[in-house]
Formats: structure tokens, C-alpha cells, sequence
């Protein structure tokens, strides 16, 4: 247990940024410590954006959870969230304790994280979506939310994109849905072109796993066509030692004798090495599960029928109530979090960009900025700024661990269904896509100064193209490390601001 405590605490303090952090679990996970494989990683990742609550720590609570027990998983989300956590309290005691304005040098500073910030999460979006790209579906899927992300912005709006996104994979890879676009796709080759074949063939032949894109059509006539498969997918174990294998199929136009050429081999194909499942109790998953229901509902029973609720409760409620509806973390959360909080008059706007500069700065999750609008929600009304700090802390990270972790102990079943897993494949696309998302939301409001203390674009002056472009060769082409690729950022704004002066 040590041992895991030691390397989420080292992951704690070194993945910055939410939107990056499924590309470096992949590595530290997957890559380094060779905990579970690729495919499992993904389906636990689609099910960490399926669920509410920060993507990235449930992502990395049921994890462990897979690979130990109750106890070091508890301890990997206290070790992964708590370093950002404590830095969001600290920096909002010393915001609180600060004029109406900053020193222009500090703007130019956090304007040249965020530049960096969209550098680094560019890269960061290239990987992912190179790793989730399994067909065009996802290509597409991955494009059009990113692209429906930029375009709109509600409180409903993400979960619901994700949520259609795994629908519509779900159709898309039904067999129902799969042979109806082979007969229709049939059908109109018919009408142009004149075939005559009948799809049968088609379908039949799909069956036996084989990329027929390249073979060569089959005649009209019922005969023999022959196929070459060097890559060996076709499964010819058991089949005697000959070269070639003829293949009978049935059509409604007759008899066709298909022949395959086909690499042998006396050797058993390797197993896939079995990931070790979850042994916990269903009924405690089911009971934590609806323990979470009863708990919301109270909560928002209180809130909306008892009168003059003070600051303190009302904060809670809202971050309870934003841990509950936020799904996949990252881009989602700082719209809704805005609106929670600044809306309600309890932050200023400017209290609230200087903190979305420098939490993408911080290590650990997104969600950590809750901590720092909580505590400065809680001082602004006269309260504790620590109790407003756990209170907070408590309220957006509880719906998801509860959820993630009773939904867990019944995960290795649901795995089981090809809808369910389709289901999550498009999810997780979609939540990638979301990522361009958080890289536009970044460079339309980085830029801060003196006399904007809102945020602009980051567009408006060249020099941020030039620091955007700097950190993404950085970790790209070079793979300088993400604090490392920041810090450059925060410097080339220093930079700048002593060239220039202050930012315009």
C-alpha cells in the first residue's frame, strides 16, 4: 500500500491541467507500471466521462480500486487531489488579501501561463485522439462535439453531447444497423451499376473477420474468387497444411466456392492476458449508490424549501449539486462553477480569472477550483475561509466518488455487453473532442491586464500566438515536461511586459 500511495502522490504533483491527464494515466498506468492494458484503460476511462464528478479522479479511484482495495483507493484520490487542493486554499488566502488590482507584471505573468496552457493542452488533445480514433465513427464523433462545444455553452449542454455520442455509436455498431447499410449500400450499387451479386456474399464473408476491402469482386456467375491474407487474420488453426482454403457459401443466387490463401502455422494463437477483476459486494454498490440519491435529494429539498439559508449552506449546495450534473470534468466545470459562484455575487469576476489562470498551472484535477471560489464565497460572507474550503471540497468530489465507486462493484459484469461498451466508446470520443473545447475557452478569455480583469482573447496580441506555438514545440517535438512548458510561458509574459510594459 505504500508503494501506491508513493506513486499517487508523485502523480498528484506532477499531471497539471484536467484535459491532460488521460494522456499521462495512459503513460503511468499503462506504459510505466503496467497495471492493466490498453483496452481496459479505455473502457474504465469511458466509464469515468459516462459517470458525474471530475473525470480524472474517478478515473484514477477505480484504478486502484481494481488493482488493490477500498483503502489505498481512497488514499490515491486524497494523494492525487490534495496537492492542488492545499495550493487552490492558499492562493485564495492571498487573493483575498489583495486590492481591487494586481501589478501589471502579475497580469503579463498569467496571461503567458494561459497562452502556454493552450500549447500544452493542444498537445496534450493530439495524443488522446490519436489513441481513441478506432474507425471513422470516432473520428467524426471526436470532431463534431469539439465543434458543437465551441458553438454553445449551457449547463446541460456537455453531458447531453456525450450522452447522444454513445447512443449513436451504440446504433452504429449494431449488427441490425451494420447489415441494413450493407443492403442498402448493396442495393444502390444495383441500381448504378448494374450488379447483379447478391449481399449474402457480403455479410457471409464479414463473418469470417477478414478486411475484404481490397478483394476482388465476385462474379455474377456463381464460380470461385480468390483472396490473399498475409496478415493472417483469417483463423485457419485445426485446417490441414494446404495453402489453400475453399470456403463454401451459400446465396440466393446459388453456390460460389470462395478460395483463401492463407499463412499456416502449428503454433496456438497467445492468449490475451486476463485483467484482474473487482471482488467486492454488489448490494454495497447498489447501498452506496442509493445513499447518494437519498443524500441529493435532501439536500436540495432543504435548499428549496427552507428560507434565508445562509451563504455557507448555499455554497455547499451548489457545489454538491454541480458534482452531481457535471460529467467528464475538465472543459465542463468552469462555465457551470462561473455561474455558481460569480453569478450568486459571492466572487468577482476578476477574483475568479485570476484563478482560472493559475489552476490550470496546478496540479490535480480541474475540480480543485472549487476549493478557491468556496474559500473566497465563504470570506467574502463573513465565514471561515477554511470551512469554506472543505466544505467545498466535500461537496464537488462527493456525487462522483460515490457514484464511481458503487457502480464499480458491478462494473466486470456490464463490461460483458458490446452495447454497454459501445456505449462507453462513444462517450469517451466525445469527451475527447470536448478537449478543443477547453483549449477555446482558454485562448478566448487568457488574456488579462489592468484594464480587463475579465479576460480577452488571446488573439488580440501576436505575441501570445508566439507563446501558444512555444509550448506546443516544446512538448511535442521535444517533450519538455508539462510544468516545465508552462513556466516557459509565464516567462516569455514577463518577457513582454518588460519589452512593452504593461499589457493593453
Amino acid at each position: 500500500m505504500l508503494e501506491v500511495c508513493k506513486r499517487q502522490w508523485h502523480i498528484g504533483i506532477t499531471s497539471f491541467g484536467g484535459p491532460i491527464v488521460q494522456y499521462a494515466f495512459n503513460n503511468l498506468f499503462v506504459q510505466k507500471y503496467h497495471w492493466l492494458d490498453d483496452p481496459t484503460y479505455q473502457e474504465l476511462f469511458g466509464i469515468a466521462q459516462s459517470l458525474p464528478g471530475s473525470a480524472s479522479t474517478k478515473l484514477i479511484f477505480i484504478i486502484t480500486l481494481l488493482r488493490t482495495s477500498f483503502l489505498p483507493a481512497l488514499l490515491s484520490f486524497i494523494f492525487w487531489a490534495g496537492p492542488g487542493a492545499i495550493g487552490m486554499f492558499i492562493l485564495a488566502v492571498g487573493i483575498g488579501q489583495i486590492g481591487s488590482s494586481l501589478p501589471n507584471p502579475v497580469y503579463a505573468l498569467l496571461s503567458g501561463l494561459n497562452a502556454a496552457i493552450v500549447g500544452v493542452i493542444f498537445v496534450a488533445g493530439l495524443n488522446v485522439s490519436a489513441r481513441c480514433i478506432t474507425d471513422k465513427l470516432s473520428h467524426l464523433t471526436i470532431f463534431l462535439s469539439g465543434m458543437f462545444g465551441i458553438m454553445y455553452t449551457s449547463l446541460w449542454y456537455y453531458p447531453v453531447l456525450m450522452i447522444a455520442a454513445g447512443f449513436i455509436t451504440l446504433v452504429y455498431d449494431s449488427p441490425a444497423w451494420q447489415r441494413a447499410v450493407k443492403q442498402a449500400a448493396h442495393d444502390l450499387a444495383q441500381q448504378i451499376l448494374g450488379r447483379k451479386s447478391s449481399v449474402d456474399e457480403v455479410i457471409v464473408l464479414e463473418d469470417f473477420n477478414t478486411d475484404y476491402q481490397d478483394m476482388p469482386e465476385s462474379s455474377a456467375q456463381a464460380g470461385s474468387t480468390s483472396y490473399n491474407d498475409p496478415s493472417g487474420l483469417l483463423k485457419t488453426d485445426g485446417l490441414p497444411k494446404d495453402d489453400n482454403k475453399e470456403i463454401i457459401i451459400q446465396t440466393r443466387e446459388g453456390t460460389s466456392a470462395v478460395s483463401f490463401t492463407a499463412p499456416y502455422s502449428d503454433q496456438p494463437e497467445e492468449a490475451t492476458p486476463q485483467q484482474p477483476e473487482p471482488d467486492y459486494p454488489i448490494k454495497f454498490g447498489i447501498s452506496v449508490v442509493v445513499f447518494f440519491v437519498i443524500s441529493f435529494v435532501v439536500i436540495m429539498v432543504i435548499r428549496a424549501v427552507v428560507k434565508n439559508l445562509g451563504v455557507p449552506y448555499l455554497v455547499f449546495s451548489n457545489m454538491y449539486l454541480a458534482g452531481t450534473i457535471i460529467f467528464g470534468g475538465g472543459p465542463v466545470v468552469i462555465p457551470l462553477l462561473r455561474e455558481y459562484t460569480v453569478g450568486q455575487g459571492w466572487v468577482s469576476p476578476r477574483d475568479f480569472a485570476i484563478g482560472l489562470a493559475l489552476i490550470q498551472a496546478f496540479p490535480g484535477p480541474n475540480f480543485n477550483f472549487a476549493i478557491y471560489l468556496g474559500a473566497l464565497a465563504y470570506k467574502n460572507a463573513g465565514s471561515s475561509v477554511v470551512w469554506g474550503a472543505i466544505v467545498s471540497f466535500i461537496g464537488i468530489y462527493a456525487p462522483g466518488m460515490m457514484i464511481a465507486g458503487g457502480m464499480f462493484t458491478f462494473w466486470h459484469k456490464l463490461r460483458k455487453f458490446s452495447p454497454i461498451m459501445s456505449f462507453l466508446r462513444g462517450i469517451t470520443a466525445a469527451a475527447t473532442g470536448l478537449l478543443w473545447t477547453a483549449i477555446y475557452r482558454i485562448w478566448d478569455s487568457g488574456f488579462l491586464s489592468s484594464s480587463n480583469q475579465t479576460g480577452e482573447s488571446l488573439g488580440n496580441e501576436a505575441w501570445w500566438y508566439v507563446v501558444a506555438a512555444t509550448a506546443f514545440v516544446l512538448g511535442y517535438l521535444y517533450h519538455f515536461p508539462t510544468p516545465l512548458s508552462i513556466a516557459v510561458g509565464g516567462l516569455m509574459g514577463i518577457i513582454r511586459w518588460a519589452y512593452d510594459g504593461a499589457p493593453a
